[in-house]
């Protein structure tokens, strides 16, 4: 009987140990997981932060690094290139931006081109756009500002107009296009976003 509790009580300190070693190990993890998501949110920043500068300087570079949860540490533009350095907690980061420019026929893609073209045609009169294709930067900065416009504001990298798959027009115009829009292939998928156009589903 002394020896089993011998045995015994050598196992005790041996569990202690590796509960205690799972613990250090567990921690360890817990920090790089932390470190890496810090900085993956600091290279999201600084690039849509980048993409700002590159369109309406640092102004809005630094209001877009701070709708991301960062802060500016550096900017320089470089003919009509913007690098910027963010911080996101402890981590840093650095991008280079460059205006993206509409193509041909104000970058809508041919689609909606025709859509538009098809409810010009029923109304007899061209249709007045607010907004159609935007670059990344541009809906960047538009993210940052959001909470000063009137309708909702996607994230960069999620809206239709940076693809020409959408339009904005003035309020004062719905009535008149509203009553077509359907028929010529434009539909608006947002309630809450009644200027918003896009192309029906099929």
């Amino acid at each position: 009987m002394p020896r089993c509790r011998g045995q015994s009580g050598q196992t005790l300190p041996f569990v202690a140990l590796m509960l205690v070693g799972l613990g250090v190990v567990s921690l360890l993890v817990g920090k790089l997981g932390g470190a890496a998501v810090t900085r993956a949110r600091a290279v999201a920043a600084a690039d849509t932060a980048a993409l700002a500068g590159a369109v309406g300087g640092r102004s809005d570079a630094e209001a877009v690094a701070r709708a991301n949860g960062g802060r500016m540490l550096g900017f320089d533009r470089v003919g009509d290139d913007a690098r910027v350095r963010v911080g996101v907690g402890s981590a840093e980061a650095s991008a280079r931006g460059r205006p993206v420019r509409p193509e041909g026929g104000g970058g809508l893609a041919p689609a909606l081109r025709a859509a538009v073209a098809r409810a010009e045609q029923v109304l007899g009169r061209p249709i007045p756009i607010t907004s159609g294709r935007r670059s990344m930067a541009e809906q960047a900065v538009l993210w940052a500002n959001r909470l000063r416009n009137p309708f909702p504001v996607a994230p960069p990298g999620r809206s239709k107009h940076e693809h020409g798959l959408a339009i904005d027009v003035p309020t004062s115009f719905l009535p008149t296009l509203v009553p077509v829009a359907r028929q010529a292939g434009l539909c608006r998928p947002y309630p809450d976003d009644p200027v918003h156009f896009e192309l029906c589903p099929p």
